[in-house]
């Protein structure tokens, strides 16, 4: 007759030699017996740390009604000594990592064996090939931008324990990041970020961007590249930054990608694979969106000035007009010419010309109101769009136009003082109904007039308003 001590301790031994993470579990009173070694290194806890089956399962799957809902239910599928399908669970290890098992079990006597098959690594690959599916999906349909790097940032958080991400953008006017996608970063830490211009000692991020290679910081408290920045990473709660440059196809700096820790980290083979994963995809998105918006910005704007182009505003002034239509109001435009461009391309040079179509343009828009619509729409001559706008306001914004023109200089290519003035016609209508047709011809009108009178100066025409026949 076999004594249990040798049946128990053969059942430790057996358990014990195998690669596969196990315990048993008395069936009496559900206490966890024994764990072996692979338990122990995929887990971290010891047999000290456990009690129960339910206790263990409310710890292992931070969620309270785990045991009740999921393993109670799964237990009593049949009556056979072992399980009739595996179940796949999220748990836990005592660091907070988490991983996912396949759970069977087998019952030798009065205990139940459990068998935890760590399928973490699929698991994560699978759902990392999903959400790589889904942004790029997003990408394709034009998604916002903010959301899809919104979803690449809690996919690296899912991957990596106890870990917050962000993305910065790179403004490459101002040299500066702008803030892309942190949805766990405090808004008091992004809101000190937010902005920021590269260069040395400017965080991990600020470093990365500046130097375009990854910086890893494992202390920022100890870090010369954060000593501007303690403070806000104490708030944030924050002790390492691991920052990649985002980088585009064609090598253009696009923004930063970066981890943070809770603790002084160094991080995993495994956390660098993801770094270098989570840039790439944000490149794409990223270099996606700003194609999308030059698209765009070909299709309403003026490439030289950056003004809206004539198709564009054409639309606009349709709109405009059907809506003074609508609300009784007045509406104004008015049509601008450089005078003698010829001249100023033929003594200065072309270059030269278009300096001056540029400066016309900025100093049009610090003359006019937020909502006046000023565009190029062809070679030297520009047009107002005025909304609500009487004769006498549209007449005031034409002659500081004028004047603003008449003192401006710019320098051309061998530096010399070009100055140029601006021929002006403005057409109003207060009431009744016009076709942008009829505007611009008005317009063109006065304008005419202005050039036959001397040039540099202002002629107003009212367009004269059609019955309304029905």
């Amino acid at each position: 007759m076999t004594h249990p001590e040798n049946e128990l301790f053969r059942l430790e031994t057996l358990v014990d030699s195998s690669p596969i993470p196990a315990f048993w579990s008395s069936m009496d009173s559900g206490s966890i017996e024994y764990i072996n070694s692979a338990f122990q290194r995929l887990f971290g806890f010891v047999l000290t740390d456990l009690s129960d089956v339910r206790s263990w399962y409310h710890l292992a799957s931070r969620q309270s009604d785990s045991y009740s809902q999921v393993i109670a239910p799964w237990l009593d599928e049949t009556d056979l000594p072992y399980s009739i399908r595996d179940i796949q669970i999220k748990l836990f290890d005592k660091q907070g990592s988490a991983c996912f098992v396949n759970l069977c079990f087998s019952i030798i006597g009065r205990k139940r064996l459990w068998y935890f098959n760590d399928v973490t690594n699929y698991c994560v690959a699978e759902q990392r090939l999903s959400a790589r599916s889904n942004m790029l999906e997003r990408v394709a349909k034009s998604s916002a931008l903010g959301d899809t790097l919104h979803m690449l940032v809690k996919q690296i958080q899912y991957e990596t324990p106890q870990a917050i991400c962000s993305v910065l953008l790179f403004d490459s006017q101002t040299q500066c990041l702008k803030l892309g996608a942190a949805p766990d970063l405090p808004d008091t830490y992004n809101q000190a970020i937010d902005g920021v211009k590269i260069g040395l000692n400017v965080g991990s991020c600020g470093t990365a961007a500046f130097l375009r290679q990854r910086v890893i910081v494992e202390d920022v408290f100890s870090h010369a590249y954060w000593a501007d920045f303690r403070d806000a990473a104490r708030l944030a709660g924050v002790s390492a930054c691991w920052s990649d440059p985002i980088i585009s196809s064609k090598g253009a700096l696009l923004g930063t990608f970066a981890i943070y820790k809770p603790m002084p980290s160094t991080p995993s083979s495994k956390e660098l694979e993801l770094i270098h994963f989570a840039s790439n995809l944000a490149s794409i998105a990223i270099e996606n969106c700003r194609a999308q918006e030059e698209l765009e910005r070909r299709a309403y704007y003026d490439h030289l000035t950056g003004l809206v182009n004539r198709g564009y505003f054409f639309e606009l002034c349709e709109q405009a007009l059907g809506l003074a239509l609508t609300t009784s109001s007045p509406i104004a435009l008015i049509m601008l010419d450089v005078d003698h461009f010829k001249q100023v391309n033929d003594v200065y040079g072309h270059k030269s010309g278009d300096l001056v179509l540029q400066a016309l343009a900025e100093q049009g828009r610090s003359v006019l109101a937020e909502e006046d619509v000023l565009a190029r729409i062809g070679g030297e001559e520009f047009i107002v769009l005025l909304p609500a706008s009487t004769q006498a306001e549209a007449t005031q914004k034409a002659e500081r136009l004028r004047m603003t023109m008449e003192s401006c200089m710019v320098l051309s290519g061998d530096n010399q003082k070009i100055y140029f003035t601006v021929s002006i016609g403005v057409a109003y209508k207060s009431t009744g109904q016009s076709s942008v047709d009829e505007m611009l011809s008005c317009a063109d009108k006065a304008l005419y007039q202005s050039k036959a009178a001397g040039r540099n100066c202002v002629s107003v025409l009212e367009c004269q308003s059609q019955e309304m026949l029905f």
